[in-house]
């Protein structure tokens, strides 16, 4: 089964993916793929049809809490707060289905799922780590990525068990309250939680494969060649593996994500992220979804921080400078 989350303007990404993975899914290809909508239905037209059920969040909470959540959180925030809800009810909802993929909506899946399901099949959360080795000088680095977890909440594979329930209900205790963007309190979404996980629960498995979830954040330390049908990927350890699924966020949407500003991906038009990315592009602007690229999403009444670039970028890191070494200087009362 697949979960993935979206807003309105999201759908047409969701339902690429929703197409990716029935194309791979194996024995899982009759299973249900449903959308978690952080938006209202409304915002549809009446006549529109999903090819995807649609779980509204207004069918999960109720109306009271639903306001709450929506007044203290940006979309994104809001988004986060929301998906362990939103697994826990898959889970309800479908009794017959065993194992559960929840994929971000940037997500695509590239080649047949034989090896997620033997994995699931020994392990009740997978994981997959943002790096799996120390970067070289450059941007984003380790102490970047501490602030945002160690795991990615882009892609998370659970199978049912209680120790499944125990963490979603764990999770969820969490984000409801504590799914802000705030480093310097220790918050980030939904994944800075992840990081206790492997810990706390078991018979969790961090997956290190360098085929799986492949994205911007990663590509400096993998090399992907194309193959006849699929591409390979080589990784830290050298060794050539399939690509599994790849992560467009920050790629197609350069605004999206926490790497507005990485310097490391710098690639041509004959690269094979590129080449992905046009496939991916090709993908999304097939699904015919009468929204707007401006649509306003519904829940989420905090706005979303705006991404400053050139020279506006330039300043506020001068003065964020500034302010850490008046902070470290003593300047003496002048009365």
């Amino acid at each position: 089964m697949l979960l993935t989350i979206c807003t309105v303007r999201q759908l047409p990404q969701a339902f690429a993916l929703g197409d990716s993975f029935r194309q791979f899914a194996g024995q899982a290809a009759t299973e249900p793929i449903v959308i978690g909508l952080v938006d209202r239905l409304d915002a549809l037209p009446a006549d529109f049809s999903s090819p995807y059920p649609l779980l509204p969040v207004a069918e999960l909470l109720l109306p009271e809490e639903l306001a709450t959540l929506s007044a203290q959180y940006t979309p994104t925030e809001f988004a986060a707060a929301c998906k362990p809800l939103f697994i826990a009810e898959a889970f309800r909802r479908y009794p017959e289905v065993d194992n559960l993929v929840y994929a971000d909506p940037n997500v695509q899946f590239l080649f047949p799922l034989t090896a997620l399901w033997q994995q699931l099949s020994t392990a009740t959360i997978l994981l997959t780590p943002f790096i799996t080795r120390s970067l070289s000088a450059g941007e984003p680095d380790e102490k970047f990525l501490q602030n945002i977890g160690l795991y990615s909440a882009d892609f998370l594979a659970f199978r049912r068990s209680l120790e499944t329930d125990r963490m979603l209900s764990w999770w969820d205790d969490r984000v409801r309250t504590r799914a802000y963007v705030n480093f310097c309190a220790g918050l980030c979404l939904d994944q800075i939680w992840l990081m206790h996980v492997p810990v706390f629960f078991r018979q969790t498995r961090v997956l290190r494969n360098a085929g799986w979830h492949v994205a911007l954040w990663n590509l400096p330390e993998r090399t992907l060649t194309p193959e006849a049908g699929h591409w390979l990927v080589s990784g830290p350890a050298g060794k050539n593996e399939p690509l599994l699924f790849f992560n467009f966020k920050g790629l197609l949407n350069p605004n999206e994500g926490f790497f507005t500003h990485q310097n490391r991906l710098r690639s041509s038009e004959k690269s094979p992220v590129a080449v992905l990315l046009a496939d991916y592009r090709q993908a999304v602007t097939r699904q015919k979804v009468p929204v707007a690229d401006n649509q306003p999403t519904t829940y989420g009444q905090q706005p979303e921080p705006p991404v400053l670039r050139g020279w506006r970028y330039e300043l506020v890191k001068s003065m964020r400078s500034m302010i850490r070494f008046l902070d470290r200087v003593y300047l003496p009362a002048i009365r």
